[in-house]
């Protein structure tokens, strides 16, 4: 307990998600899940802060890489273009539009 009396906090607290942030955290929760069943061999991903950008590439499927990237290109536009759509659909990783 503090001098004041109250619980002092040992981690921060969480912040409030606003709709994008929070589909995020599900579309990660998704991909986590997958990828520990075995279903993930090789993954990019790019995301979004407030202070900048970052990427990251695991697995050797270069030309499976490279064709999800192209459809994220397209799906970015078309949110850009379609009211700058932040709410996530029907979860890609679970059923994969493209496979081998």
């Amino acid at each position: 307990m503090t001098a004041n009396g109250s619980v002092p906090h040992l981690l921060p607290e969480r912040p409030v998600l606003d709709e994008a942030r929070q589909a995020c955290v599900e579309l990660l929760a998704d991909a986590l899940e997958e990828a520990t069943r075995g279903r993930i061999k090789s993954v990019a991903i790019v995301v979004c802060m407030d202070d900048g950008w970052a990427t990251v590439v695991a697995g050797k499927d270069g030309a499976m890489l490279n064709l999800g990237c192209d459809d994220a290109k397209r799906k970015i536009l078309g949110a850009m273009i379609d009211d700058g759509n932040v709410a996530r659909k029907k979860s890609a990783i679970i059923n994969p539009r493209h496979s081998r």
